[in-house]
């Protein structure tokens, strides 16, 4: 028979381990995703083996990426869980033409997304701050910077049920520059750079929603 007093002890030990486990669990959700490249280059640019380099195209550190198309015009994240507005070529709310100054991007875009019935369903439609923007760049992909849930039959006239377009441009975050606030940082999906920009100036809009 177990002594009472022995009984907390145990039941702490247990409660340590299986918080213990939850942490590791935890902390391996949340490693960064792939880079997305593949290929790996020597110092003058040109491609090659990619075996003993050590280069990002030999590691592949982190974990894969994984999207989820919604069917509504949305896709799913599913290692951040964050859902992400599909853009267009229609002259909608989603076009991926489409450019506004930043206080615009949530003035008009992110409130007309949030209109109700709302897009998707949701009314909880948000600019992306900038890490949430970067996590979407694929640094194997270029002109756009992106994987392929995010261009994807991008043809004239196309829904956002139909198809997936990214322009490679510029693309608000919410996040300011903390340097100087009169600009906000971005990133550019040609390639994966993130440029600060004046607020004033007129950029592309992808909403989010989700996260924590």
């Amino acid at each position: 028979m177990i002594r009472l007093p022995m009984i907390a002890p145990l039941v702490a030990g247990l409660l340590l381990a299986a918080l213990a486990q939850e942490a590791d669990a935890g902390a391996k959700r949340s490693r960064p995703v792939r880079t997305g490249q593949t290929t790996c280059w020597n110092t003058a640019g040109d491609v090659i083996d990619c075996v003993g380099t050590g280069h990002d195209g030999e590691l592949r550190r982190g974990e894969p990426r994984a999207y989820l198309d919604l069917g509504d015009g949305t896709i799913r994240d599913q290692r951040t869980a964050l859902m992400w507005e599909k853009l267009s070529d229609d002259g909608s709310i989603h076009d991926k033409d489409t450019t506004y100054t930043w206080a615009n991007a949530v003035a008009v875009k992110i409130a007309t997304l949030n209109t109700p019935p709302c897009f998707a369903g949701f009314c909880d439609w948000r600019l992306p701050n900038s890490f949430e923007l970067y996590s979407l760049v694929n640094l194997g992909s270029v002109n756009p910077a992106v994987s392929p849930a995010f261009n994807t039959g991008c043809a004239a006239s196309c829904t956002v049920l139909a198809c997936s377009c990214t322009v490679p441009a510029n693309y608000w975050s919410s996040s300011s520059y903390a340097l100087n606030p009169s600009f906000a940082w971005g990133v550019n999906f040609s390639d994966g750079f993130t440029p600060a920009d004046f607020k004033n100036s007129s950029n592309r809009v992808r909403a989010v929603r989700g996260g924590s």
